[in-house]
């Protein structure tokens, strides 16, 4: 059993509710400049932390794809149109949360903030900027069929972000991928065998811890067997108990029994094997019951964004909240400004008061929260490491581990015809989908054409949206018919639709079309009548740098196929 912190009890011996309460909250921080309603999370409301989302000026309602209606409504009234955050260097986004902490500091007991972020790889991250090395998503990871990589992986993503002042990582992903329409976790995942994700999730905690980083084990009990977002809707995993148990829960297990998780995020998905009626994030018997008393698990139990569909529609977001902590939760993810931020500590508050929560309870809860603060030095003084980010960034170790990841993890899908490598001397039009917020040097829209353009001077470029519009149709049919072969990128990001059936179509009119995605699923991004195939696991810009050389046969991708399912 581990011996209690004095210091910690002390701590909440002296804290008013209010800011128990907020020790509770980790509220969102939107886009690189803190205006003032940031500061006031800290003072006023004594928030325990910060989400960080640098790429928007401010939270986005969640908009269905298949609808384009928005589920949950987030939006503000501060007057924004433009909601590209301004961009800006490492030390530029250090120096300011260094001021926030400074803040946070000078509050009556100096309790530190932590900042939590997605880091997951690919396109899924927060800290994108100031030329940070970005690696492969779990599932590429797996592809490098050496769990030692994500180890390494972690180690290296711990040293950019901690240099920065990034804290709670909201990674590992233990959910294990068994339905291959799952258009919330897909490549999210490490594989769809949940030895293997226990495995590599292992060594992805083992970095993380050497690194300083709190992980996060999501999104538990396991909602890898779905094809509904919980972005949007509510998703009801219908696996047996027993299955869950040996299956989904076998990677929380190991970690629990190895002390390698400090925090689990518990998932917005209902589970009837274990409560038919509450999604998890509000269910008793799921966190306390399952989670606490019959796994033994010690560390914080965290929410996932409070503002999702599939939470909020079915309870309310403020009510929700203040369920999740009734129900056994210690720290509350809210994502949003404006009212709702009122509302939910007043729900809090009410529940409090109203005995739902006891006060032992309460105390337990922040308790967990700021141990865990303790453990990994958030009260010394963080930004005194004396390191500039770039220095760590530009580490020829790092830069090298993420080039040679880039390499093991790409792999060449199908070939059918033998179109690869392609002949410079061909005609080639780069078909390629915009890359949405990231807009750097390094890493913009365009990048895999760039890197064709290294190897042929018969290469030209057509820029699309993400999904095809009416527009892109016309220009895609104009101009075809004037190329030998078609290099066209069929990447997806949840929330979007791809273009699988518009490329199908092209296919069946007889054109060479090598099809470039970061998906292994045909359910999701893989046209089923595709002869030629990349799956990249990752649009960042060694990833896709290795997979121009594919296309050229100058590099040669060395991922392996990382899930029992085959397109």
């Amino acid at each position: 059993m581990k011996k209690e912190n004095a210091f910690v009890k002390d701590l909440i011996k002296r804290m008013t509710l209010d800011q128990k309460i907020g020790a509770l909250l980790t509220l969102g921080f939107s886009g690189t400049v803190a205006h003032q309603h940031i500061y006031d999370y800290i003072t006023k409301y004594h928030c325990g932390g910060l989400r960080l989302t640098p790429s928007s000026r401010t939270f986005g309602s969640y908009v269905d794809p298949k609808n384009s209606k928005a589920v949950v409504s987030v939006t503000t009234k501060r007057g924004i149109k433009y909601n590209t955050a301004p961009s800006c260097t490492a030390s530029e986004y250090k120096s300011v949360l260094d001021d926030l902490q400074r803040v946070a500091r000078e509050r009556p007991l100096s309790i530190p903030l932590h900042f939590s972020y997605d880091q997951e790889g690919g396109s899924s991250v927060n800290f994108f900027f100031g030329g940070v090395n970005v690696f492969t998503k779990p599932m590429g990871q797996r592809a490098t069929n050496d769990p030692k990589m994500s180890y390494e992986i972690a180690r290296a993503i711990s040293r950019q972000s901690r240099a920065v002042g990034f804290s709670w990582i909201h990674s590992p992903v233990l959910d294990i991928n068994t339905d291959p329409r799952n258009p919330e976790i897909y490549t999210r995942a490490y594989s769809d065998n949940a030895d293997e994700v226990a495995e590599y999730a292992e060594q992805s905690c083992l970095g993380f811890k050497e690194g300083g980083l709190i992980a996060t084990g999501k999104h538990f009990p396991g909602r890898g067997h779905s094809d509904v977002d919980a972005h949007f809707g509510v998703p009801v995993i219908n696996v047996d108990r027993e299955t869950m148990i040996n299956r989904e829960l076998l990677p929380y297990r190991r970690l629990i029994e190895k002390d390698l998780l400090p925090s689990i995020m518990i998932a917005h998905s209902i589970f009837p094997a274990f409560d038919p009626n509450d999604i998890a994030t509000v269910s008793k018997p799921i966190i306390t019951g399952l989670l606490r008393e019959e796994l033994g698990f010690d560390g914080v139990i965290t929410t996932d964004s409070m503002t999702m569909g599939g939470v909020a529609t079915r309870y309310g977001v403020a009510n929700a909240c203040a369920m999740s902590l009734e129900a056994g939760a210690d720290l509350v993810l809210m994502k949003a400004e404006g009212p709702l931020v009122d509302e939910t500590i007043s729900a809090i508050r009410s529940f409090v008061e109203e005995g739902r929560i006891p006060m032992e309870e309460l105390d337990k809860k922040v308790y967990r929260v700021l141990n865990t603060k303790y453990e990994y030095g958030l009260f010394y003084n963080q930004d005194e490491h004396g390191v500039a980010p770039e220095t760590v960034i530009n580490d020829p170790s790092i830069v090298k581990l993420s080039k040679q990841v880039a390499k093991r993890s790409v792999l060449v899908c199908r070939d059918k015809e033998n179109w690869l490598p392609l002949d410079p001397e061909e005609k080639v039009l780069v078909i390629e989908q915009q890359f949405g917020h990231f807009n750097s040097f390094r890493w913009h829209s365009g990048i895999l054409f760039e890197g064709c353009c290294k190897y042929s001077s018969n290469v030209d470029y057509l820029e699309t949206f993400r999904t095809w519009d009416d527009k892109d149709h016309e220009e895609i049919k104009n101009e075809i018919e004037k190329y030998d072969t078609l290099v066209i990128t069929n990447y997806f990001n949840r929330g979007t639709l791809c273009n699988t059936e518009a490329i199908e179509k092209i296919i069946e009119s007889g054109k060479k079309v090598i099809v470039v995605t970061n998906t292994p699923y045909e359910e999701i991004s893989i046209p089923k009548n595709a002869k030629s195939v990349i799956v990249t696991f990752a649009t960042s810009p060694d990833n896709i740098e290795v997979v121009a050389g594919a296309l050229y046969g100058k590099t040669r991708p060395e991922g392996v196929w990382p899930v029992s399912y085959h397109a």
